[in-house]
């Protein structure tokens, strides 16, 4: 019996080590979310936004033909954000995208023009369904990444294909400043975030880590 005892003990903690080894590591969501800076004082749709001039940020990656940038989400729906030439444009058009409205189901794309806070004019580019992209919970992260040729892509970290794209065929558009803004929710927002972090895996990227003026 003693000789059956100790020949047991060796295979049990095997079993034993082997279950602990096979266990998934859970990850923190909010991991994804280190080295960025975050804005929780959001101001609403109509409110005057604060535009950051992204070649004042740290990271901001570029390839031959594209400039893009690192951003977070969190929040039930309406996650918005404005892109444009302007620190102040009023008059003139920026993009906006708006992700997860009509309740989480949909993402829109518009031309944004605007002359007052209260006055402003979308130009509908595209809608496409998007269910349950932002949470309440975690951060969604993306690559924003504008092309040369007007064509924007958002791409989900550790994602090879966007989930989102399109192309204003009526004007160029440029990555030089961003904001952020809100609806019916209250959102936060993560923005300068290290890209090397991100898992999209573009090879002929570099990386520009600019000191903030």
């Amino acid at each position: 019996m003693k000789q059956l005892f100790f020949t047991l003990v060796p295979f049990l903690v095997l079993i034993a080590s082997s279950a602990v080894s096979s266990t998934p590591q859970l990850r923190n969501p909010f991991e994804a979310v280190r080295g960025c800076l975050q804005y929780d004082t959001v101001p609403g749709y109509n409110e005057t936004l604060e535009y950051f001039a992204t070649d004042n940020f740290r990271y901001v990656g570029r390839t031959h033909n594209s400039k893009y940038i690192r951003v977070g989400m969190v929040g039930p729906t309406d996650g918005i954000i404005r892109f444009g030439k302007s620190r102040f444009p009023y008059g003139e058009s920026v993009s906006e995208i708006c992700l997860s409205g009509w309740a989480n189901q949909n993402s829109e794309v518009n031309r944004h023009t605007r002359t007052s806070n209260s006055e402003y004019v979308n130009t509908p580019l595209k809608i496409q369904l998007t269910p349950n992209v932002l949470s309440k919970t975690r951060p969604m992260m993306f690559r924003l990444e504008v092309f040369d040729n007007g064509n924007v892509l958002l791409t989900k970290d550790g994602e090879k294909r966007p989930f989102l794209e399109f192309n204003d065929n009526r004007q160029r558009l440029d990555l030089d400043y961003i904001a952020f803004t809100k609806w019916n929710h209250e959102l936060f927002y993560y923005y300068d975030c290290p890209l090397d972090t991100d898992a999209n895996g573009v090879d002929d990227t570099v990386l520009l880590k600019c000191s903030l003026a």
